[in-house]
């Protein structure tokens, strides 16, 4: 999965002399938690910062909710250009979920703008990269979701697939990844589309794999 399947294309931007309660007003209006900073060139969008709702409002007084209805486009004149973050991380459309996901997480921050050739193209937020992992484990596809503990040097994806196409049973996703806790382990999770055959989960552990749950 790359991000350009999942990012926003052609997000709304922000202009850096644009005030601060004004930007305040769009996120409130549009429910937004970003917005980059971007001047319009004669090739594109070029992107000189970011600004969140925590942004925002660090630079409201504090009698003042910068997302109330009491806040109109003069209340706090300064431009945003004064308040956003300008050395900005970014990332490209050819790179990975999961490496999009570590940056956000490592520097705790809410969204990467997506740069093509110094140009601006998108936005991916943390939302973004939820609805990815939700979609790749087949989660809204309902069925039935099977974990499996397995000795971390006999994976049982193969097996599963195999006894899969015997009964016709229809694999939506499997994920597997080393349990930390259970040294030498590895924990292998399932969906399988409808219901499950008669005998088909006693059939995987019968194989030497433990089966820690089945559910939805």
């Amino acid at each position: 999965m790359f991000v350009e399947r999942w990012m926003t294309p052609n997000p709304l931007t922000i202009q850096p002399e644009a005030t601060v309660s004004f930007v305040a007003m769009e996120m409130s209006r549009r429910k937004f938690r970003h917005f980059p900073v971007a001047e319009i060139t004669g090739t594109g969008k070029k992107l000189v910062g970011i600004v969140s709702k925590y942004d925002i409002a660090r630079a409201f007084p504090a009698y003042l909710n910068p997302f109330s209805v009491e806040v109109f486009e003069d209340s706090v004149p300064r431009p945003v250009s004064s308040v956003m973050t300008k050395n900005v991380l970014t990332t490209t459309t050819d790179c990975s979920i999961e490496e999009a996901a570590r940056v956000i997480r490592t520097h705790r921050i809410g969204a990467l703008p997506v740069i093509r050739e110094h140009r601006l193209i998108g936005i991916i937020t943390e939302s973004d990269i939820f609805e990815a992992f939700i979609s790749v484990t087949a989660t809204k596809s309902g069925g039935v979701r099977i974990v499996v503990e397995s000795n971390a040097q006999e994976s049982p994806v193969p097996a599963v697939v195999l006894l899969s196409r015997q009964h016709r049973v229809d694999l939506l996703s499997m994920l597997s990844f080393h349990e930390n806790r259970l040294k030498g382990r590895d924990m292998s999770i399932f969906r399988f589309g409808g219901r499950l055959p008669p005998g088909f989960i006693q059939e995987i552990a019968k194989l030497g794999f433990r089966i820690v749950s089945v559910g939805e």
